[in-house]
């Protein structure tokens, strides 16, 4: 996979203030000998870093030459949006997708959209920084985790394997040994993640990072979970299509994805108002309130959830491989097609 892209500020600012101010000639109010300019669309998302891979799209709120309903939904149902087939594109992380649609037959997968944006970060050990040649010295700690038993908790135990170092799943802090990695589930993020925490280091995900570290100083980032697994982090979320548009529309296909790739130039760029965009979140949201706010998304926020779109040829054998690993560390059996990975022409 290419590594994530860096472009002059001034560069990306610039097409994203041409778009914004001629949008008929980046997205075009019609098709020619299509008859395309009538449909009636749904590209849904989960709220948080996935969400802001979307972000410009709403912000401008692209139509692509017909109508584009888009729909941020809370990430514990937004597997519900493939395997029900409610909306027609569809960001979600990459286990859900694969577990859903890795047959194939419905959805097909067009890209990457984000690469990893989880931290480790303790209060115990503020001036350690965790790499891969001293992982060993969390033998004998406690870390805490989000979603210990599921994608956040199953990366960190791919690290681990990886490095040949033992860990084992706790229920109390008081149940750690010294002979392996001790891991703890933190159920709540809110209330879980503190400086006075049982855990010698918490594993968490951007913008919560910013939020904790922010609130209480003697929190600090030690160790990033992407530079653990690879010099280019790991497929986090990835974007779906059903294949039936992408039959009928490949039209639309090629101007969303397109669309996708500025929005990671675009969302990086100096002129880009983080209240807009969580403006334009909410405004999706079916009435609920997004967990991005003005004070917890910045430039650096956005730098460490790691934007880029991805094609699926370019990732398709990152994204295999690390499905595979997925289903070694949580014993779960997840099978993928050739087909499910969309191949443009």
């Amino acid at each position: 996979m290419k590594s994530l892209k860096k472009i002059p500020a001034a560069t990306a600012c610039a097409a994203a203030v041409m778009c914004a101010a001629s949008f008929a000639a980046c997205w075009p109010d019609e098709r020619e000998d299509t008859g395309s300019d009538s449909f009636n669309y749904t590209i849904a998302m989960p709220d948080g870093a996935p969400a802001l891979a979307a972000a410009q799209l709403m912000v401008e709120d692209m139509q692509f030459g017909g109508t584009v309903n888009y729909s941020v939904v809370n990430a514990n149902v937004i597997a519900q949006q493939v395997s029900g087939e409610k909306a027609d594109v569809c960001i979600l992380p990459v286990n859900a997708a694969a577990k859903v649609a890795g047959s194939g037959e419905k959805y097909s997968l067009l890209g990457t959209v984000t690469h990893g944006n989880l931290y480790i970060i303790s209060a115990k050990h503020p001036e350690e920084r965790i790499t891969v040649q001293n992982l060993q010295d969390l033998k004998g700690k406690t870390v805490g985790c989000i979603q210990l038993t599921s994608f956040v908790g199953a990366v960190f135990r791919m690290i681990l394997s990886e490095n040949n170092i033992p860990y084992g799943m706790i229920e109390t802090a008081e149940d750690a040994k010294g002979d392996r990695v001790n891991l703890l589930n933190i159920a709540d993020p809110a209330s879980g993640i503190t400086h006075n925490a049982p855990y010698d280091y918490m594993i968490a995900a951007e913008p919560v990072v910013t939020a904790k570290t922010t609130a209480a100083p003697a929190l600090k980032i030690v160790g990033d979970i992407q530079q653990l697994y690879g010099e280019d982090g790991f497929p986090q979320a990835v974007m779906l299509a059903k294949n039936s548009v992408i039959e009928k529309d490949p039209e639309f296909i090629a101007d969303v994805t397109k669309a996708v790739e500025e929005s990671a130039e675009w969302i990086a760029s100096d002129g880009v108002v983080t209240e807009d965009i969580v403006a334009a979140i909410n405004a999706n949201y079916g009435g609920a309130t997004s967990s991005l706010n003005a004070k917890n998304l910045n430039s650096a926020v956005i730098s460490r959830c790691a934007i880029e779109y991805v094609p699926a040829a370019e990732c398709k054998q990152q994204i295999t491989d690390f499905i595979d690993k997925f289903e070694k560390v949580t014993e779960t059996s997840i099978e993928i097609d050739d087909k499910f990975f969309y191949i443009a022409k």
